[in-house]
């Protein structure tokens, strides 16, 4: 099995440093060159099926990469949203208003939002079902920066504080893991951005 994973373009929001979570977001200009030149990276990959978030940032990113592989089936799941942050969406946080939150980086949550653990649980769900669905094909997934990277930490078999330590993906930025019969992982690229160059 070939997974690639990438990260939407940049968004309005990345620029204005705004919160986003389970809000859409829209792409800026930059972020629509970024896809566009992300789905001519990935144009000559043979991609079997790509899932992807299923908040406009990421299937409007889907929409350019597939462009080129308009056989392709594309699942959008909300198992890859990224992690909900409630009162905080649609807004600028500081340190303050986090350190504000009962619990540790792992435990706290914004009111109506989730956990880092909650989202780990349901990132591990999908891996397992992606598993159980998909042998030797070739996966695109299209998510967000922070659940992408604990998807990677999955992927390595790492756990959750691990998986912090791990670069968080750049915008339209690749990451690349061939995974043998016997469940073994070998990165081939981390966080690559090659095509915005």
């Amino acid at each position: 099995m070939r997974i690639i994973l990438t990260r939407h373009g940049e968004t309005e929001e990345n620029k204005n440093g705004v919160l986003q979570g389970w809000k859409h977001g829209q792409l800026s200009s930059d972020g629509k060159k970024q896809a566009k030149l992300l789905a001519k990276r990935l144009k000559d990959i043979d991609i079997d099926i790509t899932y992807t978030s299923d908040l406009k940032r990421c299937s409007d990113t889907a929409k350019e990469i597939m462009m080129f592989h308009k056989k392709v089936c594309v699942i959008e799941e909300k198992l890859l949203r990224e992690r909900g942050l409630g009162e905080f969406e649609g807004r600028k946080i500081g340190k303050s208003d986090w350190d504000a939150l009962p619990g540790d980086l792992y435990t706290n949550c914004p009111s109506g939002g989730e956990t880092f653990e909650e989202v780990w649980e349901r990132l591990k769900l999908f891996y397992k079902q992606l598993l159980k669905k998909h042998t030797n094909e070739t996966i695109l997934i299209i998510g967000h920066g922070g659940a992408q990277c604990l998807l990677q930490g999955i992927i390595e078999n790492k756990g959750l504080r691990e998986s912090f330590d791990l670069p968080k993906l750049d915008n339209t930025a690749i990451s690349e893991f061939e995974i043998n019969a016997n469940g073994v992982v070998k990165a081939i690229g981390i966080n690559s951005v090659a095509h915005l160059d």
